[in-house]
């Protein structure tokens, strides 16, 4: 039996069109970005060794950091790895017996994420009086618990208050969708739940801190239009925190600005910055965050990838036109002579080991820590269309991006999310990688 491959011409001659008006092209239209995170785990500590870690450590993220100045993962991973051995719940509960406002402000973020402490009933209204207690709100129970006066507490700094000041705001949001009619229209004008949030997020702005949980505040009160028909920000009751509105739609510029200026740099060279998989969504902040095709095809059509498997499954397409000489491409090909006995078949074959995002076989981690590579995930609110979430990474795999953004896909079975939830969540003994 002779073997011919009919499709060789039509994919080089796709891959060669392809390139060549990609590098005629202009450059793209920057989306829709309303939100970036990065998502940097540090594998030799990952889950962390504690119950409720990775929710602690996000919310860290979350209320003590300016989004302007993120820390580097890998020392807060170790300090809030030592901060939970060196201050296990009792020596906490002790510090808040002692108006200490570091370990008053530890405690809250412990119970807020369910890390290493006990919870019961009346959990959440002593996190909300200890951390309006550590910002120095004057609340009226706070008066009323001090004599008129503000809390006397030790140790506390004015970092420590934007922090706590943060998690105050964090809290609220929380507790938004918790009250009666949660989330409605009619909850977000008779509540006072959203209104602290908002108004401990617009104090923080005013004093130069801008953590992520600041600008996911004014997010959601942006889409109060598309939800209640009302733009809730212009309303008397939050028409005053203009800092807060200024913030947001200033973040949002910088997004616009940055990605106009990272497409005019693909534009440049748009092999090298995405994975050339069709299908495949991964894509890069720095070209060398790829992996390149070791072939002789010419650079400027020279494909990147963001795995192997990826290269192997695009190889049908790529495999002749990975010569220097494309004139050569189609020695040997002989025409069909009408011999009934001769069979169209193709060689290559999709490798039979390659697991699934539903499956618990893919790596959480990247084969090595490098360059930052993205997914962009269009966002399926009904309130958020056309909106852009990017995440960024530089130790998560390829497929571990892949794997979360099927958790944003409706038509996901709810069988599968279960297992990427679990295994993102909680990962088996090999850490995801395949077993061998």
């Amino acid at each position: 039996m002779r073997n011919k491959h009919p499709v060789k011409t039509r994919h080089s001659e796709l891959e060669q069109s392809s390139a060549s008006s990609s590098s005629s092209s202009q450059v793209p239209q920057a989306p829709r970005l309303t939100h970036e995170v990065s998502c940097d785990v540090p594998a030799e500590m990952y889950p962390g060794g504690y119950d409720g870690f990775e929710h602690y450590m996000i919310l860290k993220e979350e209320v003590c950091y300016d989004h302007r100045s993120p820390p580097d993962f890998r020392k807060s991973y170790a300090e809030g790895r030592k901060m939970i051995r060196d201050y296990p719940a009792k020596r906490l509960e002790r510090g808040v017996e002692l108006n200490d406002a570091p370990m008053m402000f530890e405690f809250s973020l412990r119970v807020l994420s369910l890390c290493e402490v006990p919870i019961h009933g009346s959990s959440s209204h002593i996190v909300v009086r200890y951390l309006g207690d550590v910002a120095g709100l004057s609340t009226r129970s706070a008066l009323e618990r001090n004599g008129g006066g503000p809390p006397r507490l030790k140790n506390n700094s004015p970092q420590l208050q934007l922090r706590a000041l943060a998690a105050y705001a964090y809290f609220h949001l929380w507790a938004f969708w918790l009250v009666k009619h949660g989330g409605s229209l009619h909850a977000l004008k008779k509540s006072n739940v959203i209104h602290n949030a908002v108004y401990a997020a617009n104090l923080c702005v005013e004093r130069g801190f801008i953590p992520p949980i600041v600008l996911r505040i004014a997010s959601w009160m942006a889409t109060t239009e598309a939800r209640y028909g009302v733009d809730m920000r212009k309303s008397e009751e939050f028409k005053r925190f203009g800092s807060l509105w200024k913030a947001h739609e200033e973040y949002l510029l910088r997004l616009q600005e940055r990605e106009t200026a990272r497409l005019a740099k693909v534009a440049m060279a748009p092999n090298r910055y995405r994975c050339a998989n069709e299908g495949c969504d991964i894509q890069a902040i720095n070209k060398n965050a790829l992996k390149r095709c070791a072939g002789d095809c010419p650079e400027e059509t020279k494909p990147y990838y963001c795995s192997l498997y990826c290269q192997r499954l695009h190889w049908v397409i790529h495999r002749e036109s990975c010569k220097k000489d494309l004139s050569a491409a189609f020695d040997g090909m002989v025409d069909d002579d009408g011999d009934p006995n001769w069979i169209d078949v193709d060689d290559f074959h999709v490798p039979s080991d390659r697991y699934h995002v539903s499956d618990k076989g893919w790596p959480l981690f990247a084969e090595r820590e490098g360059p930052e590579i993205f997914i962009d995930i269009p966002n399926v609110s009904l309130y958020r269309k056309g909106e852009i979430i990017r995440v960024r990474t530089r130790t998560l795999s390829p497929d571990c991006l892949k794997a979360y953004k099927m958790l944003w896909v409706v038509a996901f079975t709810n069988a599968a999310r279960v297992i990427v939830d679990g295994t993102l969540v909680d990962p088996p003994p090999n850490m995801g990688y395949p077993l061998h």
